[in-house]
């Protein structure tokens, strides 16, 4: 039923989201506001239509609406890295190739591009909301069986891919020859394995030295990929001022809900993740000054039409540097705190995590 209704869907959009459907390719339309999990299926299909990926590989429509709609049900109900994630994650990754028309000018190839897309939604299938240090830390099963390999989280969201991949009802791969199969796989491997920061920060030495008119020479195109897979996974933080204060309180509810977890177990959690000692608003504009920024500026150089990115990131980080200002104006005129220094929850305003759940913080924003 599902399946016949997202087809139906796709082949005959409702008039009422002709505008949604106008703006959907645009790089500042926020898949976070779709909401609707059946019309969010809908979209996922659209992008493998818009891209010519259907017609290309023979995708048969009941397998790409399988595809989606088990992917989507793979990822499980935690705060930030669920469907919605993966979604605007793919989102991304499906503006870059249509807007900068990737494919057509030649600078990545329709395999990769349809790869690219594939490894966008599936990379963090099945995601606990822990981290890979919390995994190795605690031994568990999934550290037990990649640990060994690195990147423990991103080895399995690889290993549920494929099981999708290889589930008969879902096999949109079915259309590929063998060779065009294994090169795919070998993609979406590398695509997934790229979504670990640790990786990022490895090569980055080299994604510094990317130019435009060298992107399809030796390994630059990979490279690029690898960047993109990145910009992709982190897009939220070019989007809206709104949309970047929603996606902080979701991070940094996982973050606290492992910090808590660690604390039970009687290990030190990372200072980003313990709700006692962690500001927001500073951990937020040291993110966006050390990550963030320097990841888009390469892309920026690339494709200089990219450029309003940059301005995106600047003016939210300003935002955040307002509400860390107001918090301590706030705290400089006597504000309870608890014994510890940190502010009890809504008690003083102050913005820092004691408030997971951003009621203080945003009345301080507000």
């Amino acid at each position: 039923m599902e399946v016949n209704h997202a087809i139906e869907a796709v082949k005959e959009p409702d008039r009422k989201q002709d505008e949604l459907y106008r703006t959907f390719p645009r790089f500042d339309f926020c898949p976070r506001d779709v909401k609707d999990h059946a019309l969010s299926v809908q979209l996922a299909m659209r992008m493998f239509y818009d891209l010519n990926f259907v017609g290309s590989f023979k995708i048969h429509e009941y397998k790409l609406a399988r595809f989606v709609l088990l992917v989507q049900k793979g990822y499980r109900d935690t705060p930030y890295h669920n469907w919605w994630h993966a979604f605007s994650v793919a989102h991304f990754a499906y503006s870059l190739m249509m807007n900068l028309r990737l494919i057509e000018r030649g600078i990545i190839t329709k395999m990769q591009g349809f790869s690219f897309l594939i490894a966008a939604f599936c990379h963090d299938l099945d995601h606990r909301g822990i981290s890979n240090s919390y995994q190795t830390q605690t031994s568990s099963p999934l550290a037990r069986l990649y640990s060994s390999e690195g990147s423990v989280n991103e080895r399995h969201h690889l290993s549920q891919a494929i099981c999708i991949l290889n589930d008969s009802s879902s096999k949109i791969l079915d259309g590929l020859s063998t060779t065009e199969f294994k090169e795919c796989i070998d993609y979406l491997r590398e695509f997934i394995l790229a979504t670990d920061l640790a990786n990022h920060f490895r090569i980055l030495p080299r994604l510094k030295k990317l130019r435009a008119e060298y992107l399809t020479e030796g390994s630059n195109q990979r490279l690029l990929l690898s960047l993109m897979i990145t910009c992709c996974d982190l897009n939220d933080q070019i989007k809206s001022w709104k949309t970047v204060q929603h996606v902080a309180h979701l991070v940094y509810a996982e973050f606290f809900a492992e910090g808590d977890l660690e604390k039970q177990m009687g290990l030190r959690p990372n200072a980003m993740m313990d709700r006692k000692k962690a500001c927001i608003p500073m951990l937020q504009i040291e993110f966006l000054t050390t990550v963030i920024r320097p990841t888009f500026e390469i892309l920026v150089q690339i494709f200089p039409e990219t450029g309003s990115f940059l301005e995106t990131i600047d003016s939210n980080r300003e935002q955040w540097e307002r509400v860390r200002n107001r918090a301590a104006q706030q705290q400089g005129n006597g504000s309870d705190t608890a014994g510890n220094g940190a502010t009890e929850p809504c008690s003083g305003c102050n913005a820092t995590a004691e408030c997971c759940d951003f009621t203080c913080y945003t009345k301080v924003n507000d």
